[in-house]
C-alpha cells in the first residue's frame, strides 16, 4: 500500500518534470528591463507596454518557428545599479537568451559587462554615445534600437544651428552618461563648426526647479537654446523656466521630448519649440498609424518616441531568432542580428542595419523636426 502510494508520487513528480521540459523547450525567454518608476518611467512605462503588446500577439500567431515568446520584465527604477541587479537576475535566474532594455544609457552601461559575461545579447533604446564603443570589450553583444546621440546631435545641429547661422549657443544638459559624452560632442562640433557654447548648464534627472539654470543661459545671451536631456519631466521644466525668466531664443530639443507626457508637463511653455526625433504621434506616417493600432488595441495610449524605440528591439530580436539556425541560443541571436540590414518591417520610417562592423541600427533616414503648435507636434516639412 505505502509502496504502490510511493510509485505514484514518483510517477507524478516524472510527469510534471517532463512536462515543465517539453514546456521549456516550447519556449524562448527574452528579458526586459525598464524604468518602471524613477524620473524615466514617463519613457520605460510605454516602452514595456509595446513590447508586451507586440509579444502577446506573436504568441496568438503561434509564435517563432512553434516556439512561444515569454517575456520576463524586470523595473531598474531609473537606477543603475538596478539595471545591472536585474540583468544579473534574467540572465542566471531565468536564463534568458536576449535583453531588450534599459530606458536609459547609464543603465545599459551598467549592465553590458553582465550581457557580456553571460553571452546574452542587449539590444538597447538608448542614443547616449558610449554605449556602442568599439572600445568598450561588451561591445559585439550590444545592439543599439535607436537613433545614436551622435546622429541626434549632428543632425541638430544642421538643422538648428547651422543652417539660421547662430554662433553662440546655450546647453541645458543631464547630468548623466547620455548628457555629458552629449557635451563632449557638442564641444568638439562647435571647435570644427566655429561656434560659441556660451552656456552650458547641467541638471540632475530629479530637479523640477531649473529657475537658475534658465537665469544664467538667458544671461548669456544665447542666439539658440538646446535641451539635452532624455527625462520628458526635465525638458518639460526647463522650458517653463525658460518662459518665467524670459529666455527669448529658441528652444530645441532631443528625441525624448517628442511624446506626450512632455507636452502635458510643459503645457502653455512648449509652444514653438522645435525637436529633432524619429516619428510624431500627432501626424503619424502610415507605418506609425499601424503603430498606434497595436497600442490602441491594447487598451493603451500612445505616448511617442518611446513605443517607436521599443517596438524596434522587439522586431529585432524576434526576426533574429527567426534566422537562427538549430538551437536558440544567446550567442546564435547575437550572429543572426549581425545578418539585419535594409530591414523594414518595422515602424521606423527608416531601415534597420547591423553588421559585423556596426551595431548602431538607426540613420538619418528615420528623423524628421517637429514644432509644438497649440498643444499638439506638428512635422517641419
Amino acid at each position: 500500500m505505502k509502496l504502490g502510494w510511493l510509485r505514484t508520487l514518483a510517477g507524478g513528480a516524472v510527469a510534471v518534470a517532463m512536462a515543465t521540459a517539453a514546456q521549456a523547450e516550447d519556449t524562448i525567454k527574452i528579458g526586459a528591463i525598464y524604468s518602471l518608476n524613477g524620473p524615466a518611467a514617463p519613457f520605460g512605462v510605454p516602452e514595456r507596454d509595446i513590447v508586451e503588446a507586440l509579444t502577446k500577439n506573436l504568441n496568438a500567431q503561434g509564435g517563432i518557428n512553434g516556439k512561444k515568446i515569454e517575456l520576463i520584465i524586470c523595473d531598474e527604477q531609473t537606477n543603475p545599479t538596478e539595471a545591472a541587479r536585474c540583468a544579473t537576475k534574467l540572465t542566471r535566474q531565468d536564463r534568458v537568451v536576449a535583453i531588450l532594455g534599459p530606458t536609459l544609457g547609464t543603465g545599459a552601461l551598467a549592465l553590458a559587462p553582465i550581457a557580456l559575461a553571460n553571452k546574452v545579447p542587449l539590444l538597447s533604446p538608448v542614443g547616449t554615445i558610449p554605449v556602442t564603443s568599439k572600445d568598450n570589450a561588451f561591445w559585439p553583444w550590444v545592439f543599439r534600437t535607436a537613433p545614436s546621440d551622435t546622429l541626434i546631435i549632428n543632425a541638430l545641429f544642421e538643422r538648428a544651428v547651422f543652417q539660421p547661422k547662430r554662433k553662440r549657443i546655450g546647453i541645458l544638459y543631464q547630468e548623466d552618461a547620455y548628457g555629458e559624452a552629449g557635451m563632449k560632442l557638442a564641444t568638439q562640433l562647435s571647435k570644427e563648426r566655429n561656434f560659441e557654447i556660451v552656456a552650458a548648464v547641467g541638471a540632475p534627472l530629479t530637479a523640477i526647479d531649473l529657475t537658475a539654470a534658465a537665469t544664467n543661459i538667458r544671461n548669456a545671451n544665447p542666439d539658440v537654446v538646446l535641451v539635452k536631456t532624455s527625462a520628458p519631466a526635465l525638458g518639460a521644466a526647463f522650458v517653463r523656466a525658460a518662459k518665467q525668466v524670459g529666455i527669448t531664443a529658441p528652444v530645441i530639443g532631443t528625441g525624448s521630448l517628442n511624446q506626450r507626457p512632455f507636452l502635458d508637463a510643459a503645457g502653455p511653455a512648449a509652444e514653438g519649440i522645435q525637436i529633432v526625433s524619429i516619428g510624431n504621434w500627432d501626424d503619424p506616417s502610415e507605418k506609425q498609424k499601424k503603430l498606434g493600432e497595436v497600442i490602441v488595441a491594447a487598451g493603451k495610449t500612445p505616448k511617442g518616441y518611446a513605443e517607436l524605440i521599443g517596438s524596434t528591439g522587439a522586431i529585432a530580436v524576434f526576426e533574429a531568432i527567426r534566422r537562427v539556425k538549430g538551437e536558440v541560443t544567446g550567442p546564435a541571436i547575437r550572429d543572426a542580428l549581425e545578418t539585419i540590414c535594409e530591414y523594414k518591417d518595422t515602424y521606423l520610417d527608416g531601415s534597420l542595419c547591423y553588421s559585423k562592423d556596426q551595431h548602431e541600427g538607426v540613420f538619418q533616414d528615420t528623423l524628421i523636426t517637429v514644432e509644438v503648435h497649440d498643444g499638439k507636434f506638428k512635422t517641419v516639412k
